[in-house]
């Protein structure tokens, strides 16, 4: 039987469970039994609470529900490797069972392809899951004693360190090395000093930003961003206070991750250590009546700008997005917050709307074209594997129908009677299972060739430019299905050109242009490169599943789906 390994362990500790604990428990069970290992699967340092924020568990199914699976079993040490959740371990199975895929847990003694196996699973599955909710409570006391003990109850925060506290009795490890009983926090000089620094520069007047820029200017490593400066000022303990028990983890159960809930405030506890202080009381006074008195300049709720390209540019040497810098102009937010990118480029708002309309539209028809070709390459794909697998079929019910022939003559007694008719029996059940998949697979991934009408792309396309203007946020909408991303690349630091008179000067004016009887709005459409304060390269990438789903609801493509994405780009 061809089978995959799938491990998990929980944390670094987790030394008498790690993945390759388990992969040698399985490698010797299928040894063993004669089985092969043709694939490995494994999360590590990643809880079993929840199944859906596990690549390596997700990876597996994907590959069990591949026409034909890639394996006929998954096999685990402990069925808590697949899943501590009650209900994701039923999930996990059923989806696995659909695809033709049994679940083996070695050390468990389960089998899901057995009949009786279904109440031992529900009853692990149960204990697994008990045992889960038994160490939340046993980790809990835990932390609530620590905290009374005046220790750490873990987190890291800057401009503090964690120092072990040893055991009195002297007690060691098996190496020789004493055992510490808990962690006890102290303030870190160095970032002390940073903390003081931040609290002084924003009473005195900087901003959050400005804050942010200046130490990302001075040190390597660490990126400071203005959120992190905002809650380092709201963050209590740098006056020596300490809540403990204010917040809990709660699984999400459609997500499968952790969501933070604050507890009602009666349940929290508070401890005040004066040695643990790093700003004084007047300082942090002064920096709360800065806050209070900028709350209340801004008491009516900020309203986004929505502009027609948001969350689509995407500045391509550091991946960052590009966002509204100044009065209708685009820079890239690492270069003019942070100060971590280079890339000083910036791009007037109508100018790269206009481009990236303009050259979307007229490459909509190859777009179109190409969704065509891969729909298509898709399809005859799939009748390859069909015919395939129908050859495949043909042959399993051939060598039954021979087994069966030598048995109707009489020809097998006893003891080679029972194993052909086993052997006949595996070999008819083995092509019933892929003719059933075959059919169950038409019916899920069955495509259409894409089909599209000429004249309605040509008559979308030429309204498209004024509507996507019309309606800034349908439009919004429209290109962020339709496209993934606009990569935008400085190309060198030269000087702009003036498009008429062909003269180079450090920034083009407005007193300049209105000489060749040009305003801003008119240049910016009829020369884009008045829009660019460096040259540039574009690089459009469109989402060909989203363009398909748009093309069908604004009909100009009648029919198609189920396709890969096709990489394809300007």
């Amino acid at each position: 039987m061809r089978i995959a390994f799938y491990g998990r362990y929980s944390s670094d500790n987790q030394r008498e469970a790690s993945i390759e604990d388990q992969h040698r428990v399985v490698q010797r069970w299928a040894e063993r039994n004669g089985h092969a290992i043709i694939g490995e699967f494994s999360d590590a340092a990643v809880s079993g609470a929840s199944a859906k924020t596990r690549e390596g568990l997700q990876a597996a199914l994907d590959a069990a529900h591949s026409i034909p699976p890639a394996f006929e079993a998954l096999v685990v040490d402990q069925l808590s490797r697949l899943s501590r959740d009650v209900g994701d371990t039923d999930t996990i199975i059923k989806r696995l069972k659909f695809a033709g895929v049994r679940v083996i847990a070695v050390s468990d003694g389960i089998d899901t392809g057995e009949e009786t196996t279904k109440i031992s699973v529900t009853v692990k599955s149960l204990v697994n899951e008990l045992f889960l909710d038994d160490l939340r409570k046993t980790t809990k006391r835990g932390l609530d004693g620590q905290f009374l003990k005046g220790l750490s109850t873990g987190g890291r925060t800057y401009g503090y360190r964690s120092e072990p506290v040893f055991d009195e009795s002297g007690k060691t490890d098996p190496r020789g090395q004493p055992i510490p009983v808990g962690y006890r926090l102290a303030i870190e000089p160095n970032e002390a000093t940073t903390v003081r620094d931040i609290f002084s520069r924003f009473r005195d007047g900087e901003g959050e930003k400005a804050i942010a820029k200046k130490l990302n200017a001075r040190t390597t490593g660490k990126v400071w961003r203005p959120n992190t400066i905002y809650l380092m000022l709201q963050n209590c303990k740098y006056q020596g206070l300490f809540y403990f028990n204010r917040r809990e983890w709660r699984k999400h159960p459609e997500t499968g991750r952790r969501v933070c809930r604050l507890r009602p405030r009666e349940q929290w506890e508070k401890r005040e250590i004066e040695e643990l202080r790093i700003i004084d009381q007047e300082l942090w006074d002064a920096v709360r009546m800065r806050l209070a008195s900028r709350e209340k300049l801004f008491t009516h709720a900020r309203q986004r700008t929505t502009h027609l390209l948001s969350g689509l540019l995407v500045c391509d040497q550091c991946s960052g997005r590009l966002g509204i810098a100044a009065k209708d102009y685009y820079a890239c937010r690492n270069h003019v917050v942070l100060g971590t990118c280079e890339n000083d480029l910036r791009i007037h708002r109508e100018t790269i709307e206009e481009i990236i309309v303009r050259e979307f539209a007229a490459h909509l028809p190859q777009y179109i074209e190409l969704l065509r070709d891969a729909a298509s390459q898709i399809m005859s794909n799939q009748s390859e594997d069909d015919r395939d697998t129908r050859a495949q079929m043909d042959a399993l019910r051939k060598e039954a129908e021979t087994i069966m022939g030598a048995i109707g003559q009489g020809r097998l007694q006893g003891r080679a009677l029972d194993e052909a008719l086993a052997t006949y029996q595996r070999l008819w059940s083995r092509a019933d299972t892929l003719e059933s998949e075959q059919v169950g697979k038409k019916k899920q991934d069955q495509i259409e060739v894409t089909k599209y009408d000429p004249e309605a792309i040509k008559a979308f396309v030429n309204d498209l430019p004024a509507a996507l203007r019309t309606d800034v946020r349908i439009g919004r909408e429209f290109l962020n299905e339709t496209l993934k991303s606009v990569r935008v690349a400085k190309i060198g630091n030269g000087r702009p050109n003036c498009p008429v008179c062909k003269k180079s000067f450090p920034k083009l004016t407005v007193q300049h242009l209105r000489k060749h009887r040009l305003t801003f709005q008119e240049a910016y459409r009829r020369y884009p490169e008045v829009g660019f304060t460096k040259r540039a390269r574009l690089s459009i990438q469109p989402n060909p599943e989203g363009i398909a789903k748009t093309g069908k609801e604004y009909g100009f493509v009648v029919a198609g789906a189920g396709f890969e994405p096709t990489t394809f780009g300007l």
